[in-house]
Order: structure tokens, then sequence, then C-alpha cells
């Protein structure tokens, strides 16, 4: 008995020993060889759109999962491929969520990265995870009516999740009490604080925790239910499911973003094109010709240079693979992203389009 409790006293004072040394040195250490430890954190606000990546980050330490993945931004806060010299002038600019960001993978891995090394165009990638179309069109008419960069063509990446994102956004803007502002703040600062407080103050600590956490879910959870597969609880699921809540609605608030955008970029001679792509959970529950793709090959009429469609290209790959097998071909292991396959795939599709 006595040696358990010897036991249990060395476990916890080496464990306060490790907790102080992580509250004053884990920050500078984790720097020092280039770990950034939460995804959160390179992300910083932005008064004029909302928020963006810091900038100047070069690290091939940024965590995303359970991975770590090179990240550089520019001194604008674009993702890039660590070594193009300074430009402002493009040929085509690309914008999005996450899936355009291309999270979780250096750039050169991304849809926009191969697109730019196989068709050598001046290229610069505006996406960042849960961007929707107000953001989009907010954050074209910042840039372009401050001269930060121009550009002759513009490539949106409208996401799925899209639709709701924009509706939340769309539903603080609308509010007149605060209190749908409140109610989203403390969504976010629940999710949040404690992840960030540990990140910033315990870095190590965090960097541990998180690694456990993943570890045990993926290897000894393996029935844990995973929300971007799930029918009804991932965000994809609007373009399938029958009776979605306030669909009709959240439809024209995110078409009536995408066209100010669309009305901007042709009073100054700018192209614009569409590009839409699958989740997993389309693999999994939709079909070819979904209501995702209805909407945005209408809204193209008359207004994009393309319409292109990334989205068909995958239902067609199960002519001859299972379900299981194009999702675990294109898509991050237990991740609703592309991974190299997938974004190569995007990229493919780009280029015949754009170039061919």
């Amino acid at each position: 008995m006595s040696k358990f409790r010897n036991f249990i006293k060395i476990f916890f004072i080496s464990l306060l020993l490790f907790l102080i040394t992580d509250f004053f040195f884990g920050e500078k250490f984790l720097k020092k060889v280039g770990i950034i430890y939460l995804e959160e954190l390179i992300r910083v606000p932005n008064n004029e759109y909302g928020y963006s990546f810091q900038k100047n980050i070069n690290t091939n330490f940024a965590v995303w999962g359970n991975n770590y993945y090179k990240l550089c931004t520019d001194n604008r806060g674009f993702k890039y491929n660590c070594k193009d010299k300074y430009q402002s002038e493009y040929e085509i600019a690309f914008i999005g969520d996450s899936f355009t960001e291309g999270i979780g993978l250096p750039y050169e891995k991304t849809f926009v990265g191969i697109f730019r090394n196989k068709s050598n165009l001046r290229v610069v990638n505006l996406g960042v995870a849960s961007y929707s179309p107000y953001i989009y069109k907010k954050k074209i008419k910042h840039l372009i009516g401050s001269n930060n960069i121009s550009f002759n063509h513009l490539v949106v990446g409208v996401d799925l999740t899209d639709l709701e994102d924009d509706w939340s956004r769309q539903q603080i803007l609308n509010s007149n009490n605060k209190q749908i502002i409140k109610k989203f703040n403390l969504k976010i600062i629940n999710l949040l604080n404690i992840k960030i407080f540990l990140a910033k103050h315990f870095p190590s600590t965090y960097l541990i925790l998180k690694k456990i956490n993943w570890t045990v879910n993926i290897n000894f959870l393996k029935n844990i239910s995973v929300s971007h597969l799930d029918y009804e609880m991932n965000k994809a699921s609007w373009s399938y499911i029958d009776n979605y809540k306030n669909l009709d609605l959240k439809i024209k608030n995110q078409i009536y973003n995408m066209n100010e955008l669309f009305l901007f970029l042709k009073q100054r001679n700018i192209k614009l094109s569409v590009l839409i792509y699958p989740h997993q959970a389309s693999i999994k529950f939709d079909k070819k010709n979904s209501l995702y793709k209805e909407i945005w090959k209408n809204f193209c009429l008359n207004k994009c240079f393309k319409f292109i469609d990334a989205y068909s290209i995958f239902f067609e790959e199960l002519e001859n693979s299972s379900k299981e097998q194009v999702m675990e071909r294109y898509y991050i292991k237990n991740d609703p992203h592309f991974n190299y396959e997938g974004n190569t795939m995007v990229a493919n599709i780009l280029y015949k389009n754009l170039v061919n």
C-alpha cells in the first residue's frame, strides 16, 4: 500500500513539475521546433471580412487531426507554396472554405496548388476554413477595393456547408437585440475557450491530450459516431433530406450573396466561375444529379464563365467502385476533406475547364 502511495505522490509531483515547465517554457519550445499546436490559433480576426490566416506563417508542424503538415502564408495571410515572390496581379483567384484552403495538406497537395503547378498560371488562394458566400463577397470587395490584389478571373468553390454557414451569419446580421449574436458567440466560446486556454498556457500538455484523444477515438472507439457521415447531422444533408428546415430561405440567402459578388465582378470585367464537389456524405447518401448541383448549375446560367462540375466525376467512379472504396480513395481517413488523390481529381477538372 505504501508503495502505491509513493507512486501516486511521485506521479502528481512529476505532473505538477511538467505543467509548471510547460506554462513557462512550453510555447518557446514548440515555437523553436516550428509547431503550431491549434488550428484555430493560426486564424486571426479581420475587421473587414471576419477573419483570415495569420501573416508570414512558415512551419512544418501545423496540426490537423492527428497529422502535421507544412503551412506557409504570405505577408497578406494567403496560403501559398512558401517560395513564390510577392506579386499583386494574378490571372486566377480562388476562394472557398476548408476544401479550397486545402486544410490538413501542404499547398502543393491542394487542388489550387496542383492546378497552379500544372497550368503555370499566376494563381492566388484566398480560401479559409468556414468561409461562405457572405465572406466571399466581403473579402473580394475589400481586396479589390483597397487595391491589395487584382485578377482577371475568380473561381468560387461553393461548398455544401456554405448553406448553413451563410444562414448563421445572416441571422446575426438580422438581429436587432443582440440575442442571436450572444447565443452564437457563447456557442463558439464554449467550444474553444478551454482548448485555447490550454493551447496558449499549457501548449505541450494540450498537444499530448489532443494526440491521446485522437488515438483513442480512432483505434479503440471504432463504432463512434462520425458526424460528417451521419445521415442527418452532417452539413451536406440538406441536398438530399426531404423537408429540410427553412431550406428555401437558406438557398435564397446564399444565392443573394453570390449574386452580389457576381454583380461586383461584372462591373469590373472580372470573370466568375463556380466550382462544386461532393462531401463523403454526398457519395454515401446523395445522387449524381443532386439539388446542390442543380442550384449552382442554374445560378451559372448567363453569369458564369464556367460551371465547373467536379461533383459528378466522383459519382462516375461508382460505376467501377463501391461507395466505400471511393470514399477511402479520395478522402482523408476519418475526416470529411479530400486527401491528395481527391485534390488531384478536382485539379484535373479545373485544368480541363480553364486551360485545355
